[in-house]
């Protein structure tokens, strides 16, 4: 009987002594945790490194999308208001602009129209001089005569000249000559236009304005280039 039990106490010490062993065996460590870890943190670094880009590329993607399709509706909007222009009366005005705005303004050619007007009213002149200036010829002017002639050449000197012009610096004096007769003198800045070929193609998705809606502009041009005729 005493025999019995000490064998079993030896069998249960060995047992206990096996099952002690496999725990510390199966006890998890800083090494076995290494692999999970690495793995991990290479999950979401391929994570970020790969489905951000691809996130992002698919919101460029979208927006390239939107601006193409405004691009065409804009496309649209153009053709359709091409469409509505009378392609001959479109050559017939882009003809009549030239002629009033040409790509070569030539000073002789500019100046000719208003010292011809000038002299038609008998005003003397007193500066004449021109020179060229960005898509145009620009220059300082000065007459001298009475008061009615000064004031029929600011009346008429829009109309004479066949181009395009604009004046500025207007201004009108009085002076007494050495008989002492009143003489009034006008002196300004004329500026007449040239419209050079550009090199650069113009941009079709450009806002476009129809110039049918400058019909008074179209009716001037016309005029002054009957007068060139």
């Amino acid at each position: 009987m005493g025999l019995l039990q000490q064998d079993n106490k030896k069998k249960a010490q060995l047992e206990k002594e096996v099952l002690s062993k496999k725990i510390k065996q199966t006890k998890l460590t800083f090494a076995d945790l290494v692999i999970p870890l690495a793995s991990g943190a290479l999950f979401i670094i391929l994570s970020f490194a790969v489905f951000v880009p691809m996130v992002k590329s698919a919101f460029e993607y979208l927006d390239e999308i939107k601006v193409t399709k405004e691009k065409i509706e804009q496309l649209e909007k153009l053709d359709k208001q091409l469409n509505r222009l009378d392609e001959n009366q479109l050559n017939e005005d882009v003809l009549t602009a030239r002629q009033v705005i040409p790509k070569v303004l030539l000073v002789s050619n500019f100046v000719y129209y208003i010292d011809d007007l000038a002299k038609s009213i008998q005003l003397r002149i007193s500066e004449l001089s021109s020179a060229d200036s960005i898509n145009g010829v620009t220059g300082p002017l000065e007459y001298s005569g009475t008061y009615d002639n000064v004031i029929a050449f600011l009346d008429d000197i829009q109309n004479v000249s066949p181009y395009m012009i604009r004046l500025e610096n207007v201004e009108v004096s009085a002076r007494n000559d050495t008989s002492g007769a009143e003489v009034w003198a006008i002196s300004l800045q004329v500026s007449g236009y040239y419209l050079a070929d550009n090199e650069k193609e113009p941009s079709i998705y450009a806002a476009f304005q129809p110039y049918t809606e400058y019909n008074d502009i179209v009716e001037i041009f016309k005029k002054k280039a009957e007068s060139l005729d």
